[in-house]
């Protein structure tokens, strides 16, 4: 069975991968998710690699259909619609958290 798996900093998703066995197809959000996800470290001052790095985290597998290439694009279009640029705004200014509302 395929699983999809989302890879946030901290709340801010930044790829989605979906796997069944050894197959596997993958999505790099657009580029607007890296420079929020790099402005939410700035925010929240995590200038250093080690900072930056420990705050990458994978969110809890998901199953799924088993056309991966399908499946990978349905995800990254709904996270890529769900995140409007005045969203990702509110979540560089909580440093990459989820706002409070």
């Amino acid at each position: 069975m395929a699983k999809i798996t989302v890879v946030y900093w901290r709340d801010i998703p930044a790829q989605v991968i979906v796997k069944e066995g050894r197959k596997n197809a993958k999505r790099v959000l657009p580029e607007r998710f890296e420079k929020a996800i790099d402005q939410s470290a700035m925010h929240a001052k995590l200038r250093d690699t080690d900072s930056y790095l420990e705050h990458w985290r994978r969110g809890d597998p998901i199953a799924c259909g088993d056309d991966l290439e399908a499946e990978a694009d349905a995800m990254a279009t709904k996270l890529d619609a769900e995140f409007s640029d005045e969203i990702l705004a509110n979540y560089i200014k909580a440093g990459g958290l989820t706002p409070e509302a």
